[in-house]
């Protein structure tokens, strides 16, 4: 059965992880006027009625404006799937056996999900430096690295930071929640050890 703190880091892992990705294929990282852009998609239209916009996806890197725009785009998108890969194995590890955890299934799923914090942190520090591309000076205007001319920050960013700032704590849930297995399994067999004893006085 999984314990109060197990169901806490299974829950966050999954809704982080779809937050992430949602965020990720948003083009409200940058906007200013009737255009938005965001890692691989951007916008142009009225933003109040979106079946008039037009909208271009990056299916490639070479689609994408700047090379510190690809470099963001390899890093923010391998954290979300070093995020979702952790999140399946703790869903994994929901209909294993509670000895498997540590060996096999709870440290991995840490080890991924503390690589994904790292690798998404580096991504959305190096992404504002693509502010210095032409596009984003058509778009901007006088924008540079980290500052965004006339355009403003929008909810696709926003969400990114927060939703990495709250992955850091999935690591440090699964943590006790290691902890919590390593004392069930302890107390399991220094119980068995007790009733072996047990019997053995008895006979």
């Amino acid at each position: 059965m999984v314990s109060y703190m197990g169901f806490l880091w299974l829950t966050l892992s999954l809704i982080l992880s779809l937050i992430s990705g949602f965020s990720l294929m948003s083009s409200s990282w940058f906007k200013t006027g009737n255009v938005s852009f965001g890692v691989f998609i951007q916008c142009s239209g009225v933003v109040s009625t979106p079946c008039n916009q037009t909208c271009t996806v990056y299916r490639t890197l070479e689609e994408i404006p700047d090379i510190f725009w690809q470099i963001a785009a390899v890093m923010l998108f391998g954290g979300w799937l070093l995020l979702s890969f952790g999140a399946v194995l703790v869903l994994s590890w929901t209909i294993i056996p509670t000895g498997l955890c540590q060996r096999r299934v709870c440290t991995p799923a840490r080890y991924a999900q503390t690589a994904a914090v790292v690798v998404t942190v580096m991504g959305l520090l190096i992404f504002p430096v693509s502010l210095r591309s032409s596009f984003a000076n058509q778009t901007c205007g006088s924008s540079y690295m980290y500052k965004s001319g006339s355009c403003s920050l929008g909810w696709g960013y926003m969400m990114s930071i927060i939703t990495v700032m709250l992955s850091c704590f999935l690591p440090i849930i699964g943590c006790y929640n290691l902890n919590e297995v390593k004392t069930k399994i302890l107390k399991n067999e220094i119980t068995q050890n007790l009733m072996v004893c047990e019997d053995h006085i008895l006979k």
